[in-house]
């Protein structure tokens, strides 16, 4: 921990009096400031504020004019800022007067950010919407007790009430009106977007469970139906507009919309459907134009920053937001008292969700390397500090820090000395000479011998300072002890971005000059586009940056030779009319011996509850996402979890078209290698995760035995013996094939090797404890998604099964539709598992409808969206 294990201190210059403004880091991990530590002293006579600190005008008397929402050094500025050419606090325009100000706080330029928080609170508002339609629905009586119960506890202040709910919707009123006025046209435009979106959505989800496309009256205190529009849209605005707006009113708009909301209920002009509905589509729909868009929320006002920092003794000049914005944190760029250029990241209340959102997501969906740093701001920002000081002990040029510390309200702050200054990335390439680039590569040496890695290293993190020299930045991501995947993660990444900036020849041979031949070579599985950050990756298209020429010329450079990828073979249209035919044959076969016909299956599957099929649809693309944790686990080389699971969404199509495991596991070899790993370690993984899918369905089929044995009971299944001639032809083969590849040189050399690469790779799985739980517990996860799926696909027939019946049926179907080598156990699975259902007290005709609807949640239509998954990851070099 960093608490623990390091004690340092960092002076940033002379303070009043000629004492040195230090800052202390303790084995508490705090820093403290000198000033609030000394009290009375004989240097300075005049007595100290409460706790020892003095204010701002106490330390230098001309330094602060005002206190009152914002720090104006007049003296201090003009003084200073006169030499550099930025504007004096007398010369800064004053704020405009009206109620504007009152509401809404001043407009800056780069005060938006998009924010991971949102993308989560959009995927669980698209639940809680489907909750909410699904209570509507399916529940409305029980929906209206509960409605009829709430108006008997709460209606006893009508006028109350609908007070509430007019000031809301008066509020809103006023909001959008100030915005116009003082044209805030960005913030209009989102306030806009959102009430599209929520009438869009609103009026399909509506439609579903009632009438009416758009359930709107003339009546305000009525019954509107669902989702209820008028607690939706005020709750739209206060979720884009928020941010925006100043404290007092954002916190008086909040209680405003939780009154109305819970006044609609009072008055019986909502059902708890509806509200909860509302509640929903108004937070998703301004969740879905703040990721769109970004917003101001986490990016606290210039200001707001320099008091804080004024707070711990930091006094800045000429704040301003840094355009675009960091994901997760608040950047900003101004000057100290002595006029040096300075950066500073801010993580407020806001903004740590976000971060800690961001740096998961990232973890998850774009490999970012794992921190051992804790998640807190405070933490973080001491972190950042702790990874720039060891950089510098270890010789690399990197900016100096000046103060990691909590301010005012709780934010975290890093401020760093750091030009102002574009990042190399954007510098032409006639004007970036090979000594720097050489020194770059010197630098990231230094570094990675340090055991540090950047995790984000490339030509948007490196500037020149003023002798032209190279200086590393940006290293919240920084990784200490980091291992070796990790640093060679960071040497691909800077690779491909100098090729970017001047060229493949000039960047290889100031790598090689630089960090020499080894650190090239060890980068060479990384030179993918699937392994790169977006950033690189991006960068790296949009310059059209041939990978596989980059890869072959580093493998020259290096003296070895690149690893091969697999070949990735195209379906054809043949595939899919078989498939088609098979699909179609084993239908009529099916009803042909259970004496169904199509006829009585259609009305079977009209009464079903669309709303409970919908679930099922969910709950089985949901399903991709277990199933990529454990892809995860049964690979050694680290993988990204979004295009984990969009493969395991592309297999869908690919084992539709492709019999048995052959699909899948030349996908699988391809997928692995383009992230780095190898052809060995990704035919290893298929071997593993097969037996761990196998143990876990025998570990539930143990667990289930004793609460479904009446249901097998009537299951009565034959199973022939195996003949002996075919077991004995099985035997020879094999034990011929091993005396082969042992005897024969040129076979042993090529099959021998690749095999021990894969049992080291699986000892390492085997070995490790994170491993071994994503392996077994995205095997355990999926099992029972999928049989809540069918649990679910029941309940829309008005089958009710318990979940230890929902599991030993869908493992049970699972396992025998194995044996059966059609492509996607199509016909198989559907007779496998409507002879389950049945054995548990199902008809015939609801269990084929049930199991039609099960594979159509899980087989049949997962491939329409697993065909753009397909190209999807084609598109971005996954496959």
């Amino acid at each position: 921990m960093l608490r623990d294990i390091v004690a340092f201190q960092v002076v940033v210059g002379a303070g009043p009096g000629g004492r040195p403004r230090g800052w202390s880091f303790s084995t508490l991990g705090n820093w403290e400031s000198n000033h609030a530590r000394r009290g009375k002293t004989d240097e300075d006579p005049r007595p100290a504020q409460p706790g020892g600190r003095r204010s701002a005008h106490e330390r230098d008397p001309m330094s602060c004019r005002s206190r009152q929402g914002r720090v104006a050094c007049e003296a201090r500025t003009r003084s200073s800022a006169a030499g550099r050419g930025r504007p004096m606090a007398a010369e800064m325009p004053s704020r405009p007067r009206g109620i504007g100000p009152v509401m809404l706080t001043d407009y800056e330029a780069g005060r938006r950010n998009r924010r991971a928080i949102d993308a989560v609170l959009l995927g669980v508002m698209a639940l809680l919407t489907g909750l909410a339609a699904t209570i509507a629905n399916s529940a409305p009586n029980q929906d209206q007790a509960v409605g009829q119960a709430l108006v008997t506890i709460l209606g006893w202040a009508p006028s109350m009430w609908r007070a509430a709910v007019l000031c809301a919707l008066a509020l809103a009123a006023v909001v959008l009106v100030v915005i116009t006025v003082r044209g805030r046209w960005a913030l209009l435009r989102d306030v806009a977007l959102a009430l599209v979106a929520l009438a869009g959505t609103g009026s399909v989800v509506g439609r579903i469970v009632g009438p009416d496309w758009l359930a709107v009256d003339n009546d305000l205190w009525s019954r509107w139906g669902f989702p209820e529009y008028r607690l939706a849209a005020a709750i739209a605005i206060v979720t884009v507009v928020g941010p925006e707006l100043v404290r007092p009113v954002r916190a008086l708009f909040a209680l405003l919309v939780v009154a109305a909301g819970v006044g609609q209920l009072a008055l019986a002009a909502a059902l708890p459907s509806d509200v909860l509905g509302a509640v929903a589509l108004g937070l998703g729909a301004g969740a879905l134009v703040r990721l769109v868009f970004g917003s101001a929320a986490g990016v606290p006002p210039s200001a707001d920053v320099r008091d804080s920092m004024l707070d711990v003794g930091v006094e800045l000049d000429d704040l301003r937001p840094v355009a675009p914005q960091e994901m997760g944190s608040a950047v900003y760029a101004g000057y100290d008292r002595e006029g040096h250029a300075v950066r500073v990241r801010v993580l407020g209340r806001d903004a740590q969700d976000t971060q800690r959102f961001a740096r998961r997501w990232r973890l998850l969906a774009y490999r970012d390397p794992r921190r051992s740093a804790p998640i807190g701001r405070l933490e973080q920002v001491e972190h950042e500090a702790l990874a720039i000081l060891m950089a510098a002990k270890a010789g690399v040029r990197v900016p100096e820090v000046v103060i990691a510390a909590l301010g005012r309200g709780g934010d975290a702050a890093v401020v760093t000395r750091q030009a102002d200054v574009d990042p190399l990335e954007l510098v032409s390439p006639s004007e970036v000479r090979d000594a720097t680039l050489v020194e770059l590569w010197r630098q990231v040496a230094r570094m990675h011998a340090a055991g540090i890695s950047h995790g984000r290293l490339n030509a948007s993190r490196v500037i020149l300072d003023h002798e032209g020299q190279p200086v590393i930045v940006g290293l919240a991501a920084a990784t200490l002890g980091a291992p070796q995947p990790a640093l060679d993660i960071d040497v691909a990444e800077l690779l491909v971005s100098s090729t970017v900036l001047v060229g493949p020849h000039r960047a290889l041979s100031a790598a090689v000059r630089g960090s020499g031949v080894d650190t090239v070579k060890g980068s060479l599985p990384f030179l993918q586009r699937a392994a790169l950050t977006p950033h690189t990756r991006e960068f790296a298209r949009s310059h059209e940056v041939a990978l596989e020429e980059l890869r072959t010329s580093a493998a020259e450079a290096a003296g070895t030779v690149p690893v091969e990828i697999a070949p990735m073979t195209r379906i054809r249209p043949r595939n899919l009319l078989l498939t088609a035919a098979i699909a179609v044959s084993a239908y009529l076969l099916i009803a042909q011996l259970a004496d169904i016909g199509f006829t009585t299956i259609g009305d079977y599957v009209r009464t079903a509850q669309p709303v409970w099929l919908l679930t099922g649809l969910v709950l089985a693309t949901l399903g991709f996402v277990p199933q990529a944790i454990s892809l995860r686990g049964a690979v050694a080389t680290p993988l990204p979890l979004l295009p984990c699971v969009v493969f395991e969404s592309a297999l869908k199509f690919v084992n539709l078209t492709v019999p048995g495991a052959a699909g899948t596991l030349a996908a699988t070899v391809r997928f692995v290698q383009r992230l780095g790993g190898t052809a060995a370690e990704a035919v290893a993984s298929g071997a593993v995760s097969n037996v761990a899918g196998k143990l876990v369905k025998i570990l539930l089929a143990l667990l289930m035995l004793p609460f479904v044995r009446d249901g097998l009971g009537n299951l009565h299944l034959h199973v022939g013996t195996p003949d002996s001639k075919l077991v004995s032809a099985i035997l020879t083969a094999i034990v011929f094939s091993g005396l082969v590849i042992w005897l024969v040189p040129a076979v042993n050399t090529k099959i021998i090797p690749p095999l021990r690469e894969g049992f080291a790779a699986l000892r390492v799985v085997l070995r490790d404890r994170r491993k071994r739980l994503e392996l077994f517990g995205g095997k355990l996860a999926g099992e029972l998604t999928f049989a809540l799926c069918l649990g679910a696909v029941c309940h829309a027939y008005g089958v009710g099964l318990s979940i230890a019946e929902l599991l030993a049926i869908n493992v049970a179907a699972s396992v025998l539709a194995a044996f059966i080598p059609v492509p996607g156990g199509v016909g198989a699975a559907e007779a496998t598992l409507t002879a389950l259902l049945i054995a548990f007290g199902v008809d015939d005709s609801t269990a084929f409808a049930i199991a039609i609807s099960q594979r159509l949640c899980t087989h049949y239509l997962p491939p329409i969206w697993g065909a753009f998954s397909l190209r999807w990851l084609r598109k971005r070099g996954f496959v």
